[in-house]
């Protein structure tokens, strides 16, 4: 065997030399210049900073060192002099190479910060047998949002995500739960559904209003989105009702329609990070395509309406946009970015959303229907939807 293979074949002999105490410039600098001198191996390190207090591990391999304890107690020594003279603590220990596989996931909690949140669910974790290997939080103004990384061994991520749902509708926030690879893979185009999600009405509904047939529509309306009545029997029944109407009315309505405040932030923050845009509606073109005049969005699908002499037919023109329809497109446009299906994160509210948000890379859940909980990665209110950047970037990320 040559010495290569030896190497490669050394068992390590691993320490965690874990240090802590005021910051200050030059730490890692000091101790990673030890490890250097002596040809120690750096196998892992991470660096936490707080309030003018850090904490930082090293995982080092000492090889062939162990074997000559004259010359590990001088490393040993050098390390505590140095810790010392710098007036921060050290500890030494040996680390065990663990054999097992891991399951990794991660969970992000959003809302508002306020105490009992952490006790909540680490309480639920312990409870669960999930070991948390990290976790972090990060604050912005009255909200917090805080991330784990979890081991949850042989169990199943859809086993438990249903627990961790209800854990959070008890302590008041929202959540995200992902497993390692839909958070590790780099998202690249973000998905909206329009009514309910990036507004905070229903469009038909609107209509319905200048129709005075408001409450039949409404009530189709929430039989579809609930999931009772199918989408594209429901469309045609509600467009049916507007037969006769002056188009004009549906163009002064998309003139004054905006998105929420939530929705704009999120929007133009998606953009300053280069993600592409999509608003997939069972709406009407005549609103989808002002609003990609209005607002920085790549692509806009809607139903279109049939209109003859200015007037609405009470039929549609074209291929009907269902819930089957919603994740073909959010699959065309992918092919047309050259992105796979995973780097894709759909965010949407009703029925008609489930079966893209559930082919998504992410699929987010804004203030659902109890229909579409089950399809989804995570479940946000609309309070806290100018937040989810801080958990799908991964310049927020661990």
């Amino acid at each position: 065997m040559d010495d290569t293979n030896k190497e490669n074949n050394r068992k390590r002999n691993l320490y965690l030399v874990s240090i802590f105490g005021p910051d200050r410039t030059g730490i890692c600098r000091e101790f990673s210049g030890i490890f250097a001198r002596r040809n120690l191996n750096i196998i892992d390190v991470e660096a936490i900073a707080m309030r003018g207090y850090f904490i930082m591990p090293f995982l080092v391999d000492f090889g062939n060192h162990l074997e000559d304890k004259k010359k590990f107690k001088e490393i040993e020594k050098e390390l505590k002099e140095t810790a010392l003279r710098l007036n921060i603590t050290i500890k030494i220990e040996e680390h065990i190479e663990e054999k097992k596989e891991k399951n990794i996931i991660y969970i992000s909690t959003i809302g508002k910060d306020k105490p009992g949140i952490i006790y909540g669910f680490t309480s639920l974790f312990a409870g669960l047998n999930l070991n948390v290997e990290r976790m972090k939080t990060i604050g912005r103004e009255d909200l917090a949002v805080t991330e784990y990384r979890m081991d949850i061994g042989v169990q199943k991520i859809s086993d438990i995500r249903k627990k961790i749902y209800e854990k959070a509708g008890e302590i008041g926030v929202d959540v995200i739960v992902r497993d390692r690879n839909t958070y590790e893979r780099t998202k690249k185009l973000v998905v909206f559904d329009l009514d309910g999600t990036l507004i905070d009405k229903e469009i038909i509904d609107e209509i319905a209003k200048f129709a005075n047939v408001e409450d039949e529509v409404k009530r189709i309306t929430k039989d579809a989105m609930e999931g009772r009545t199918e989408f594209k029997k429901a469309i045609k029944e509600r467009v049916n009702l507007f037969k006769g109407m002056d188009v004009k009315i549906l163009e002064d309505m998309a003139k004054e329609l905006e998105f929420t405040t939530e929705a704009k932030e999120l929007i133009y923050r998606l953009k300053e990070l280069n993600y592409k845009i999509a608003i997939i509606s069972g709406a009407f073109t005549i609103f989808t395509d002002a609003l990609k005049e209005k607002y920085p969005i790549d692509y806009v699908y809607g139903n279109k309406l049939e209109i003859k002499g200015g007037k609405l037919t009470g039929n549609l023109d074209g291929r009907i946009i269902d819930a089957y329809g919603k994740a073909r497109i959010m699959n065309d446009i992918s092919k047309k970015e050259g992105i796979s299906v995973s780097d894709v994160i759909a965010v949407g509210d009703g029925a008609n959303d489930r079966i893209m948000i559930k082919k998504a890379g992410l699929g987010i859940a804004l203030n659902p229907k109890k229909i579409l909980k089950k399809f989804s990665d995570g479940v946000i209110s609309r309070d806290t939807m100018k937040d989810l950047i801080m958990c799908i970037s991964k310049t927020q990320s661990f």
